[in-house]
């Protein structure tokens, strides 16, 4: 009868992998610290989320998933994530408008006024059926109400809505161990456990109402009708004032309306109540029959037993409500893909599904490119206009991992196109001859240190990409008015990016390939140019003897001129530009020439369109001639 049911209801095996697939997304909305919906969701420095009274009240010193060390400030700082909050909105709206008496319970409980926080959570239970964490917090209350048995059949209930509910197990070993019990650790060990534990029935107990009149209590009347019973399956009870009944894995709720509700292994079985006349007698009667407390008992347990006991029809049941959780997860999982859109996922500054979105410590989402790029014009959330000068400063933009796990599980194919996307875009930067970036500021030469300031957003957003990329170059040309830079410039290698709190940057470059500008463009407010590099023109034979002899010359004058400089002036120019280079065995190992003439060149300071000239020529003869008549300009001055 009731027993056996009961015992197959609980030793029934969880939902297996397959039926938990349907619920993965789901389940990617829960805290990894309490377990539960995720309830003001708050994205922490790492990039996970967590509930926000989880984040204050735990105040855990690491993050549950990636244990990165977190600091009270910034969970104490830190929004709600918008986008978060708004998709639960949408997927769980039934969930998140009873938070409310959530909290209420939570308060009774805190308040020990379990009597009213238990009444919350039954409603709550009765209107959720398979909310997890409804039926953990119920038994969370009855556990403070010392009825141990009852809070475990909760947990236990728990268990078989979902396997891999730590905090029920928890508990469940909690009262188990606390009665000497050794707990398994494996779930399906622990469920066997549990039901063996609850299999026995509690003692059947009956309360009425104080003394009526001379001060003797109204016994309980149990009628029934054998008949009907098998039918309806109804029990027909009289009750002379107020009634409490515990029946082992058999709750009993009373109504307003004269209808008990038992829930049980049979799930919801209406009892009808059957109020008998109060007597001024010493007892009360049905069909003028009275009987003792004992026989009551019996009655209830004759009229319970009633209930269908055959095989078949307990294994239909199991059926039916194999059928319906499953049909229930189905229905779960094409609620959810049918609420949510790709829309929902679109970033607000690039109007594009989000590609590494990040959050802002005032709860607004981004892509990682997007939020970096309008930081650089503006130290402001875009939306709420809050201050951001603490989250530029520490730069920590962590992906939102939440956000990516939903859209690679919900719009894989979006997400896929939207990554082929970004690698186009990535490829077109990394070319090194077409639409390379260009930096309009100075002459820069092979070879010779060129360090520069930046803080102008267009230049900051260029120094990102070329590092992002792994090309680490850009283009060098000083200005030309009516073409915005000059004909020919130098390619420059980024040796090392310092990041300034306020978005600025020191940046260390040295000196690469010359270039001569074939096309002009521009690209997100900075200018590029497809180009074409420069190689030195080879000699040989009788030619390079004299180049050769030319080269040593212009050298030995250059060193001489050097040395008559004070010790002041040559240790700046060694500070700026480094040492003078030695002289190269090999002139024409380089495609750029000797070194040492780059860095003359630089330290002279020369007119910036004399400048682009010499750097432009391809024959270091003409360029060795150069030096030789500025060299004796100088040193007659």
């Amino acid at each position: 009868g009731v027993r056996g049911s009961a015992r197959a209801a609980l030793t029934r095996d969880p939902p297996d992998g397959r039926e938990r697939a349907g619920r993965d997304t789901m389940d990617l909305l829960e805290c990894p610290l309490c377990a539960f919906l995720l309830c003001e969701p708050v994205t922490v420095s790492c990039g996970h989320s967590l509930c926000r009274r989880c984040a204050l009240t735990s105040q855990p010193c690491r993050c549950p998933v990636c244990a990165e060390r977190l600091r009270p400030r910034d969970l104490r700082g830190s929004g709600n994530n918008v986008l978060l909050s708004g998709l639960l909105e949408k997927v769980r709206p039934q969930e998140m408008r009873l938070r409310g008496r959530v909290w209420r319970a939570e308060a009774n409980m805190g308040l020990q006024h379990f009597s009213d926080a238990l009444q919350d959570l039954d409603e709550l239970c009765r209107t959720c059926p398979t909310w997890t964490e409804g039926f953990f917090r119920k038994g969370n209350v009855l556990l403070e109400m010392g009825r141990q048995s009852d809070a475990l059949f909760q947990y236990h209930r728990c268990l078989k809505l979902q396997a891999d509910f730590v905090p029920a197990r928890n508990q469940i070993k909690k009262v188990l161990e606390a009665e000497g019990v050794q707990v398994p650790e494996d779930v399906p060990r622990l469920l066997q456990l549990v039901s063996e534990r609850l299999r026995d029935p509690s003692p059947i107990t009956s309360s009425v109402s104080p003394t009526i009149r001379d001060g003797s209590r109204c016994p309980l009347d149990v009628g029934q009708d054998p008949e009907g019973l098998r039918d309806s399956k109804k029990v027909w009870f009289s009750l002379s004032f107020s009634l409490s009944v515990s029946l082992s894995l058999c709750c009993l709720h009373i109504v307003a309306n004269g209808i008990i509700f038992g829930e049980g292994i049979y799930g919801h079985i209406p009892l009808t109540i059957s109020w008998s006349t109060f007597l001024p007698q010493t007892s009360c009667s049905v069909k003028h029959t009275t009987h003792t407390s004992a026989e009551c008992c019996l009655s209830l347990c004759q009229a319970v037993s009633f209930l269908p006991t055959a095989e078949d029809d307990e294994e239909l049941m199991m059926r039916r409500d194999e059928r319906t959780r499953k049909g229930q997860t189905s229905q779960e999982k094409e609620m959810f893909l049918n609420v949510l859109t790709v829309s929902d996922f679109e970033c607000p500054l690039c109007i594009r599904l989000f590609y590494e979105p990040v959050t802002t410590p005032c709860g607004h989402t981004f892509c990682k490119n997007c939020i970096e790029r309008s930081l650089d014009h503006n130290l402001r959330c875009p939306l709420c206009k809050q201050p951001l000068h603490e989250y530029l400063k520490n730069r920590k933009y962590k992906t939102t991992v939440l956000l990516e796990k939903i859209m690679s599980q919900l719009f894989p194919q979006q997400l896929a196109e939207r990554r082929q996307v970004h690698d186009a875009e990535m490829a077109e930067l990394s070319n090194l001859t077409k639409d390379i970036p260009i930096f309009v500021c100075t002459v820069a030469y092979p070879g010779v240190p060129c360090p520069l300031h930046v803080f102008e957003p267009r230049y900051r957003l260029m120094m990102r990409r070329c590092m992002e990329t792994g090309t680490k170059k850009f283009g060098m040309c000083t200005y030309e008015p009516g073409k915005g830079f000059a004909d020919y410039g130098c390619m420059l290698e980024i040796l090392g990016l310092d990041l300034l709190p306020d978005g600025r940057s020191y940046v260390d470059t040295i000196g690469g390939g010359r270039f001569r500008v074939l096309k002009r463009g521009q690209r997100d407010g900075y200018h590029t140019a497809d180009i074409e590099f420069l190689e030195d023109q080879r000699v040989e034979g009788a030619e390079l003897e004299l180049l050769q002899r030319l080269h040593d010359s212009v050298y030995q004058q250059a060193q001489e001129w050097y040395r008559r400089l004070s010790g002041r002036i040559q240790e700046q120019i060694s500070r700026r530009y480094g040492p003078m280079p030695e002289k190269e065995d090999n002139i024409q190992e380089s495609s750029n020439g000797p070194v040492w003439c780059w860095w003359l060149l630089s330290v002279l300071q020369l007119d910036p369109t004399y400048q682009t000239t010499v750097l432009s020529l391809t024959s270091l003869k003409d360029r060795l001639s150069h030096l030789r008549i500025v060299l004796e300009y100088f040193c007659q001055a």
